[in-house]
């Protein structure tokens, strides 16, 4: 039972594909066919050129951290302003509301250094925060951690097979298109040959 219903998908996955030996079935059938299966098959080659995109970005990402990681460190930094705001975002907020305020801070060198660093919203002058502070003694973002990287990973995976795929739609439609254009100038051009034979048949 299974088998014969395996047979006869098989036959019509072959005659919608063109490979027939109908005589109905013309070299346009066939080059459609070819699209078809040309399309089916980029789109599971683009799964993993998007998967070895999202790879890559990790791994650039990995780097990238890694080199921050050995020529920075964290920092404290002492609030010179009250930094704008308020401290209680509401119980709507999902996440605290970060803002800049100016502050004062001690680089690698042993050197004061003041600038806008990145606050909790509302925090108080005087206040003493966590900074991330560079080889060249100057706060900069902190290097993303395993889960930030991750989550870039992914999202570079995820956004290159949507941009792939749906690439492969748009060419796969322009050709098709393309094709029907030609098929149905062969088909007025055939039906201006055989319209006046039937004409004179009939009259």
């Amino acid at each position: 039972m299974a088998r014969g219903r395996l047979r006869r998908w098989t036959v019509l996955a072959i005659r919608r594909l063109g490979w027939s030996r109908s005589p109905l079935c013309r070299p346009s059938d066939r080059v459609e066919g070819l699209l078809i299966a040309a399309t089916l098959v980029a789109a599971l080659v683009a799964i993993p050129v998007a998967i070895g995109m999202g790879r890559g970005a990790y791994a650039e990402g990995a780097a990238r951290a890694a080199a921050q990681q050995a020529a920075g460190h964290w920092g404290t930094a002492r609030l010179l302003e009250s930094a704008p705001g308020s401290a209680d975002p509401g119980q709507d907020a999902p996440n605290p509301v970060t803002t800049y305020a100016r502050a004062r801070w001690q680089g690698p060198n042993g050197s004061w250094s003041e600038g806008d660093v990145p606050v909790r919203a509302g925090t108080d002058a005087g206040s003493t925060v966590r900074v991330w502070v560079d080889a060249a003694g100057q706060v900069t973002r902190p290097p993303l951690t395993p889960s930030q990287l991750s989550d870039k990973g992914v999202a570079t995976a995820i956004t290159a097979l949507m941009g792939l795929e749906l690439g492969i739609v748009v060419c796969s439609l322009l050709a098709r298109w393309s094709l029907d254009r030609r098929r149905l100038a062969a088909w007025g051009q055939e039906w201006e040959r055989v319209a006046p034979r039937w004409s004179r048949k009939y009259h």
